[in-house]
């Protein structure tokens, strides 16, 4: 009878445990779910990346992809430099992303010169 309740508590614990999230979220998926709803909700999507990065780094747990998730809204909005930093900051932070990041980096440094030679075209 006590082996059983041990194991009872045992795989309560064991549950709970798993139930705790490593990195802090905040309103993300939700903010990812209006945002791909409705694109007017860009802006709403932009404040909660930041929040959620300025949680992760004073905790020191950025998820995984919210610095990339970040640089590419900036990319959206014409920020081709401030996306860079933050496609690095993803490349350092998961180094299993350098291949991705690598691209994403080239096609904002793409997408930054075609605004400086007054080439026309869209950012991705």
């Amino acid at each position: 009878m006590i082996i059983k309740k041990l194991s009872v508590l045992l795989i309560a614990i064991l549950i709970s445990a798993c139930a705790q999230t490593k990195y802090h979220w905040g309103g993300y998926e939700n903010a990812l779910y209006r945002y791909y709803k409705s694109p007017v909700e860009l802006e709403n999507l932009t404040e909660e990346l930041a929040g959620v990065i300025a949680q992760g780094e004073r905790d020191g747990k950025v998820p995984p992809g919210v610095y990339a998730e970040f640089g590419y809204v900036l990319l959206i909005q014409g920020k081709s430099r401030e996306a860079i930093t933050y496609f690095k900051k993803e490349k350092k932070l998961w180094p299993e992303s350098a291949r991705l990041m690598d691209i994403m980096i080239k096609m904002a440094k793409t997408s930054k010169n075609r605004k400086s030679t007054g080439v026309k075209g869209g950012t991705p």
